[in-house]
């Protein structure tokens, strides 16, 4: 059992065993059900119904006191049960780019776990079909973006790539339309066709999009504000423009 706990401490806090091992953390009753296809255990101090359901299955389970769970836990209040998933991240190849009209989420350099997390999950929620994380955004395993997904990690295609400008250019030769957001020199999103297969290229918090990024897209886009704040936070533009793609496709 103390090699299992062990497992899950790493799997918590380092970035690197995750990768190691192709594993993460899950906690609480909501993302349990929602990762069961990818589990591969559970830790317990409560027999909650999603519990006593995989127990009844003969699935792998390790029980533990109230007080060791707390220790593992990383919110402010446990919900008595995590899980260890298999990571569901794929390869850019597994997306059938050739067919249909993609809506894509293109992130790049974005650091806060609740940024990526609300992406993914207003990408889930507004039909996009995938979402791309370049090598230096924050990792998706993450476990406060994992809670910030609240499940929707499993929903769509998720892919992570280590070279930027390699993923663009096969976007663009599948005919891919690259869309960096944006203030300069940038067009109103509500201006842009996106019923074609379009990638919207969302940049660091602070620094935004690199120079060499924006010259690869083939629009740039900002979101038309006409009220008193210059800008919103990469969570809240991503929402904004995913709502603006299905208002068109709809």
């Amino acid at each position: 059992m103390s090699t299992k706990i062990s497992e899950v401490k790493n799997l918590l806090e380092k970035r690197a065993a995750r990768r190691r091992a192709g594993l993460f953390v899950v906690e609480g009753p909501h993302l349990i059900e929602e990762a069961c296809e990818y589990l591969e255990y559970i830790v317990y101090c409560e027999k909650l119904p999603i519990v006593k359901e995989l127990l009844d299955k003969g699935f792998p389970a390790i029980k533990v006191s109230r007080e060791q769970f707390a220790d593992l836990s990383q919110v402010e209040t446990p919900q008595g049960v995590l899980g260890v998933a298999r990571q569901v991240d794929v390869p850019l190849t597994s997306l059938q780019l050739a067919t249909g009209h993609w809506l894509l989420i293109y992130c790049l350099g974005i650091q806060d776990p609740g940024n990526l997390g609300t992406i993914i999950r207003s990408a889930d929620a507004l039909g996009a079909g995938g979402i791309i994380l370049s090598k230096g955004t924050v990792d998706l395993y993450n476990p406060k973006v994992v809670r910030a997904t609240q499940g929707s990690l499993f929903h769509l295609p998720l892919v992570i790539v280590e070279n930027d400008s390699q993923a663009l250019a096969a976007l663009k030769n599948h005919q891919v339309k690259i869309l960096a957001a944006t203030l300069r020199n940038a067009k109103d999103i509500t201006a842009i066709d996106l019923r074609p297969s379009v990638a919207i290229v969302l940049g660091n918090e602070g620094a935004g999009l690199p120079d060499e990024i924006v010259t690869l897209a083939d629009e740039k886009i900002k979101i038309p504000m006409p009220g008193g704040a210059e800008s919103l936070n990469v969570g809240m533009a991503a929402t904004v423009m995913l709502y603006e793609a299905l208002r068109q496709r709809i």
